[in-house]
């Protein structure tokens, strides 16, 4: 049984999903924020009328699943044909579930959730990171637009609405760092934040610059940033470059879970 809340519904959400907000981090943040109601939101339970088995978040074209155990197959498959969206997410084993019936429409990927304690050390390549603002953000919204992980989901002017509309409210901010000449270099960003936690997204270095260190530089200014500030933070790193899961292993980031994502193929 799927029923739609409206926001009376969101302590007992949250409460439900407890210290599962690590594993479903956009989906606790963004009804945290936006809360279950609005023309781009909305929230569902799924049960048996006496028992949460699993939570649906619907953020404009993405909608996340969440469950303490197995998601109800069948109300997930219910949501995806009703709602048609462009995005779905969850543990590797929900979505597994449910990816045999929806393989014809939708590509699958699969990530790990990342965090850290320690501090990181960001080399030295020569240009300082800081914090963005509005005027920086067609810019950097251009040069993610070239990476697909943005371009499969966003529109160039929906990414900078977006970013625009983070940065206005404090859910998220975004990082650049330019040459001597202007020319944006790299940038990184926060996609969402509460008093506890952030999540680091975003990074991106002008391909004609890789090489020099700069990912590495902008990317540990924004850990540690976060850190300071006594908030969490937590990433996604793609499972399928066994490299680059090791040497994040080697640098000491901490492994929370597997998270899939089912990316409906227009």
């Amino acid at each position: 049984m799927t029923i739609q809340c409206d926001n009376s519904y969101i302590p007992e959400v949250l409460e439900y999903i407890g210290e599962g907000k690590y594993q479903c981090f956009y989906l606790y943040m963004d009804l945290l924020e936006y809360g279950a109601q609005g023309q781009d939101v909305g929230l569902w339970l799924c049960g048996d009328g006496e028992e949460i088995r699993g939570v649906a978040y619907r953020y404009f074209d993405t909608l996340h699943l969440y469950s303490r155990g197995q998601f109800p197959a069948h109300d997930a498959l219910g949501l995806v044909d009703e709602l048609r969206p462009k995005c779905v997410t969850g543990s590797q084993a929900n979505i597994d579930r449910i990816y045999g019936r929806t393989k014809d429409d939708y590509a699958y990927e699969l990530s790990h959730i990342i965090t850290t304690r320690r501090y990181m050390d960001g080399g030295k390549c020569g240009l300082a990171v800081r914090e963005a603002g509005e005027e920086d953000i067609p810019e950097a919204a251009a040069l993610m637009m070239k990476e697909p992980i943005y371009s499969s989901v966003y529109t160039y002017e929906g990414l900078c609405q977006q970013l625009t509309d983070r940065m206005r409210t404090g859910f998220g901010r975004l990082f650049v760092m330019r040459d001597e000449t202007g020319r944006l270099a790299a940038a990184n960003a926060t996609s969402a934040e509460t008093r506890d936690m952030a999540v680091i997204s975003g990074l991106v270095t002008d391909p004609e610059l890789r090489g020099r260190g700069l990912g590495r530089a902008i990317t540990a200014s924004t850990w540690n940033l976060v850190r300071r500030e006594g908030k969490r933070g937590l990433a996604f790193l793609g499972a399928e470059n066994e490299g680059t899961v090791a040497l994040h292993k080697k640098m000491g980031y901490e492994f929370l879970g597997l998270y899939a994502r089912l990316l409906r193929e227009d």
